[in-house]
């Protein structure tokens, strides 16, 4: 069950009902991380708190049917069954076959835990998924450096040779060698053309070029 400090939004018990519900739609283990393991509930919790402030309510009421019925059939909350009838509940929220839960909510709210969910695996660390990059080990991915070469962007280019950065290296590196970021060198810009001097004055009124001059009454010399 997901530990007791650290949450922004939601409850305990939505927490580790969530973290269960995540864990059917990748499941892994100690050597072969799935969502669970990844962290997943910690992105969306977060995210819950800033950028996905917009989907509070849905996933609250959404949590909060879904343990009602599953209650009503088992007795128990979603995280308290076994991985089969985990499956199983799934299963029917896809269908929309929970009963006390509408058919397009249901399958509106697995395919919001279940686009979240690839989101928490794949996004960079520092927003509390992808717990040691294992998502992006995952894809052959090694994370937010600096820049890519056209060969690097190249499709079929193998980057797992590449050292893994994450945002958190990147932001440590900006504070401790600031010129890295804010020192290119690059092409010599061209000088700037020198200023004209300005034309000696003289007191007489200048001649505009096609025009004639006048005399002092204005006429046309």
């Amino acid at each position: 069950m997901i530990g007791t400090g650290g949450l922004t939004f939601l409850f305990l018990d939505e927490a580790d009902t969530l973290n269960a519900l995540v864990a059917r739609v990748v499941p892994g283990s100690d050597g072969d991380p799935g969502a669970q393991e990844m962290g997943v509930v910690t992105y969306i919790d977060r995210a819950l708190s800033g950028a996905y402030r917009e989907y509070q309510h849905a996933y609250r009421t959404a949590i909060r049917a879904l343990n009602a019925f599953v209650r009503q059939e088992f007795g128990a909350t979603f995280f308290e069954l076994d991985a089969a009838d985990q499956d199983a509940i799934i299963g029917r929220l896809e269908k929309g076959d929970a009963s006390g839960i509408d058919a397009a909510d249901g399958r509106d709210f697995f395919m919001m835990v279940w686009a979240h969910t690839v989101e928490g695996m794949l996004s960079d660390p520092t927003y509390g998924g992808n717990r040691d990059a294992a998502g992006w080990r995952l894809i052959g991915f090694p994370g937010a450096h600096y820049g890519y070469t056209a060969e690097d962007m190249r499709y079929g280019k193998d980057l797992t040779t590449k050292p893994m950065v994450t945002l958190t290296e990147i932001q440590t590196l900006a504070r401790e060698q600031p010129e890295l970021f804010f020192h290119r060198t690059g092409p010599t810009s061209p000088a700037a053309p020198a200023a004209t001097p300005p034309a000696e004055t003289t007191g007489e009124a200048p001649v505009l070029q096609g025009a004639s001059p006048t005399d002092s009454n204005g006429r046309s010399q």
